[in-house]
């Protein structure tokens, strides 16, 4: 049964979402438009590279471009003799807004129940109206989960333990519980989907607020109604937050003298980290090297393209392109560590947005193999804007392709060669992609 917050907060929600579409012209004529060239690296949500950054929850997927300059609007053309006319967008906003304010009239006169505050209902009509532009990464972040994603990136985080995305359906899904912390503890599995957060539905939320709400001090307690693909009826899971230092990278030498790097998500430590890993590895003489980002959800564009940079000799990266038509190309240079050392890398469903910037580049231009299944296909850039209360637009204002001018989102990275892991492989705690990786390079293929 659903808890009377939870019917409250759907009510709120369709109230302001409805309100919010109403005023959706006005909204985007209101806008005003800022330069968006990058002035250094790009970071994500998280983005193109949404896991949102891993966390104790941890977004999956997205990048999310950093570091934006804000610049004055074009210069106006020459106004005619006699004044300018009155602006268009100035009508539409008197127009829309009227609509808005009967609308609102008639509600307070006559709805029977509680009205939300205007807080809600302003969030709500913002988020109602970005809703009506139908891209799942623009998003409006209220202000506590906004200071959440700043301080994303430390590699370090207070919550269950787990990667979440948002599914096609637009749901909160998890992705997998971290081994060894609280959510797989509790008995969350991979494709459970979030429905409700101590009694209050996630309907009209995004995925960002969902993650604010999850993720708290350690030692409290947090309620998830969960729905289990399967399973006839939502349940609740209690689970107790814990501090969670993220392992961006593991690395451990196989049989056959394979190395082996898992790179868990793309944050400010990740290439540094890599760097180390690799380092060790190669005192070891490996006869060849796995790369595993599996269920990466991606993170901070520059840290992409420097991961890419230890495998690739000089040469592109990836193209960047925005609306405008304007194109930049990011690009590795010749200091990489591994770039000759015969390569494999693992992707599968969850590898997305930065991870397959990475596995493109080196698919594209030859220097590795992809095994696992067809990634996520997030292939979009997200520029975050702090407002005036602190809250945060993050607005998609670019897409990205391969080296060979690929469009991955919405498609993903098809893998060289295809191997699945089944329940039973599960259960079993068998691998057979990895099994796949060592075989081809012990092959020498």
């Amino acid at each position: 049964m659903m808890s009377d917050g939870a019917r409250r907060a759907i009510k709120v929600g369709l109230i302001v979402a409805a309100a919010g579409a109403l005023i959706l012209a006005a909204f985007l004529a209101g806008f005003v438009t800022r330069s968006l060239l990058p002035t250094g690296p790009a970071a994500e949500q998280s983005a193109p590279t949404e896991k949102p950054p891993p966390s104790t929850l941890a977004p999956s997927p997205s990048v999310t471009e950093a570091n934006e300059t804000s610049g004055a609007p074009a210069d106006p053309t020459s106004e005619p003799e006699g004044g300018p006319p009155a602006p268009a967008a100035d009508v539409r906003e008197k127009s829309s807004f009227d609509l808005y304010w009967e609308v609102w009239g008639l509600i307070e006169q006559n709805f029977y129940g509680e009205l939300p505050t205007d807080e809600e209902r302003t969030y709500g009509a913002i988020r109602g109206s970005l809703q009506a532009l139908d891209d799942d990464y623009t998003s409006f972040i209220e202000p506590e989960a906004a200071e959440i994603l700043r301080s994303d990136m430390s590699g370090s985080f207070e919550g269950i333990g787990a990667y979440v995305r948002l599914n096609r359906a637009g749901q909160v899904e998890i992705v997998h519980p971290l081994e060894g912390r609280p959510a797989e503890a509790a008995g969350l599995q991979s494709g459970d989907v979030v429905l409700a957060v101590n009694g209050r539905s996630l309907e009209g939320l995004g995925l960002y607020e969902t993650i604010s709400m999850i993720r708290g001090p350690e030692g409290t307690a947090v309620v998830l109604t969960i729905g289990r693909p399967g399973s006839p009826e939502p349940f609740d899971v209690e689970i107790i937050r814990q501090r969670i230092p993220f392992p961006t990278v593991e690395y451990e030498m196989l049989e056959g003298n394979i190395a082996y790097v898992r790179l868990y998500d793309f944050n400010e430590q990740a290439d540094a980290r890599l760097q180390d890993a690799l380092k060790e590895l190669l005192t070891q003489q490996p006869a060849g090297l796995i790369l595993d980002l599996r269920d990466n959800p991606g993170g901070l564009l520059g840290q992409a393209v420097a991961v890419a940079d230890e495998f690739l000799p000089a040469g592109v990266a990836l193209y960047e392109r925005r609306s405008s038509g304007t194109e930049k190309v990011f690009e590795t240079t010749d200091e990489g560590l591994v770039q000759e050392l015969p390569l494999v890398v693992l992707i599968n469903v969850g590898s997305a947005s930065g991870s397959e910037i990475v596995a493109g580049a080196i698919q594209d231009r030859g220097r590795g193999t992809l095994v696992g299944e067809t990634s996520f296909g997030k292939g979009s850039v997200q520029a975050p804007h702090t407002l005036s209360d602190n809250s945060e637009l993050r607005i998609t204002i670019a897409r990205w392709f391969t080296p060979n001018d690929r469009a991955i989102h919405g498609a993903g990275l098809e893998p060289d060669i295809e191997v699945s892991i089944t329940e039973e492989d599960q259960a079993a705690d068998v691998d057979p992609q990895l099994e796949q990786a060592i075989e081809y390079l012990l092959a020498g293929e």
